[in-house]
């Protein structure tokens, strides 16, 4: 069976102008200013539905094999179609598909796909290669040497040489074009012959255990929900530890009655397998987002909390909680992540206020009290 590969282009989205393998040249301030900001992962998730075999080359370039696909959801166009439909789903941007025989190939289709209406209403702006190696170079022959990833020297080498299109160079002997350009010259002979031997390499989709509870009727504050969520920290927990993992990571999220949802965090030095620890950290977290946001509210003072109408759970980052192992003697420089989940713990026990430490200001101070203050502990303190 010929591989067939996808490439979907979003211009919009290109920081810089890639090299022909798909790779970007972009400045970091260039990155940093990339239009539009969208979800790309969340895309790139959608696609999943259409093929396993994914790859992410950059921000704006996503490779697809699509091989074997024909049979059940048509011809190449409709199979991008439905591609860009499924990523439009998340972010509605015009873009560019083309489908080869390799990496190469499938990104220059892309590149040659032209609209006359550059509307997000367009379904896709299409290129195929034909399938059979000898086909795709028939229409190689014809294209112009501009498109092959060539910096402005070699460009200018192969204008001195008469060299305008791919046919051209592809038809000459490989050992003149190494004598001549070297491995590089090589390398861009072989793609003018459509030739392109790096495979696709899938992406490892990140795993997410989720877990989602509504509460009919809502339940008064956030302070209703903490049952419930020690019950679902405990199912995760129990479902990772079957498998030997155990997350770095959880989220949680609050849907509210009347009221923009709510959102905490909760990163752990090391992987963690304690459900109730875990709920206790998190509610403690949200009760405090819910104060702030209260504080900071429009709303009359005395206005009661917002219902809660629902929570997510979601932990990531996992791993195995055995691979971590600590050597007997290691310098405690920049452990401070782990002290301080610790002692949001104890804060979380014995309850705000009685949990204090002391921190050095003025170490020249002529009077030692003034040397030092306490300071509560809290999740936001520095070393």
């Amino acid at each position: 069976m010929v591989t067939r590969i996808l490439a979907l282009v979003w211009p919009t989205l290109r920081a810089a102008p890639t090299d022909g393998h798909g790779s970007a040249r972009a400045s970091a301030h260039e990155a940093a200013n990339a239009k539009p900001v969208v979800d790309v992962p969340a895309m790139l998730d959608r696609l999943d539905d259409l093929s396993p075999r994914i790859e992410a080359v950059d921000r704006g370039v996503a490779l697809v094999d699509v091989t074997g696909l024909g049979p059940t959801l048509g011809d190449e166009r409709r199979i991008a179609a439905r591609a860009v439909a499924l990523v439009r789903e998340v972010a509605t941007l015009p873009v560019r598909a083309g489908v080869g025989e390799n990496r190469w190939l499938a990104v220059l289709a892309a590149r040659l796909a032209l609209t006359t209406r550059p509307d997000p209403s367009v379904p896709v702006a299409f290129h195929a290669f034909p399938a059979g190696l000898e086909a795709t170079r028939a229409v190689l022959a014809t294209l112009p040497l501009a498109l092959l990833p060539a910096d402005p020297e070699t460009r200018q080498r192969f204008a001195l040489f008469g060299l305008t299109t791919m046919g051209e160079l592809a038809s000459l002997p490989r050992s003149a074009i190494g004598a001549q350009f070297g491995a590089s010259g090589e390398r861009l002979q072989a793609l003018a012959r459509g030739e392109d031997p790096r495979p696709l390499v899938p992406r490892r989709r990140p795993e997410r255990l989720i877990r989602r509870i509504s509460f009919e009727p809502p339940v008064e504050g956030v302070g209703g929900t903490g049952l419930v969520l020690r019950r679902a920290c405990g199912e995760l927990c129990d479902a990772l530890r079957l498998r030997h993992l155990a997350p770095g990571r959880a989220t949680l999220i609050l849907d509210l009655e009347d009221a923009p949802a709510l959102s905490v965090e909760l990163t752990f030095p090391e992987p963690a397998l304690e459900p109730d620890w875990i709920a206790r950290l998190l509610i403690g977290r949200m009760e405090a987002a819910s104060r702030t946001r209260h504080l900071h509210a429009t709303s009359p003072k005395g206005e009661e909390e917002p219902r809660v109408v629902a929570i997510g759970l979601a932990f990531d980052r996992l791993s195995d909680p055995s691979a971590r192992q600590l050597p007997a003697f290691q310098a405690q420089a920049g452990r401070w992540e782990e002290l301080r989940w610790s002692l949001e713990r104890l804060a979380t026990r014995f309850g705000e206020g009685r949990l204090w430490r002391a921190r050095t200001e003025r170490p020249n101070a002529s009077l030692s009290e003034r040397q030092a203050r306490l300071q509560s502990v809290g999740r936001e303190e520095e070393p």
